[in-house]
């Protein structure tokens, strides 16, 4: 059993690896996407957010709120810590 754990760790601990790979290639899209001008009003929901507020506010949510806590987990999980 003990075999099969590492195992399983291995293959979570190099699944995190990608995903953080996937987490890079994001945080590059984000940056090489513009700031809108108003983007403070269509955040607001004073205005219809344009594709590149869309985009923007996309992928933080997607890192935020979703990959990085993945990421989080397996590597606890891989490397056998408590989960955050």
């Amino acid at each position: 059993m003990d075999d099969l754990k590492a195992v399983a760790e291995g293959v979570l601990g190099e699944v995190a690896g990608e995903l953080e790979a996937i987490g890079r290639r994001l945080n590059v899209a984000h940056a090489s996407l513009p700031v809108s001008p108003r983007e403070d009003v269509m955040l607001a929901g004073e205005e219809e957010p344009d594709f590149f507020c869309r985009a923007r506010a996309a992928i933080e949510c997607a890192l935020h709120d979703h990959l990085d806590p993945l990421i989080a987990g397996l590597r606890a999980l891989a490397e056998k810590k408590e989960e955050p």
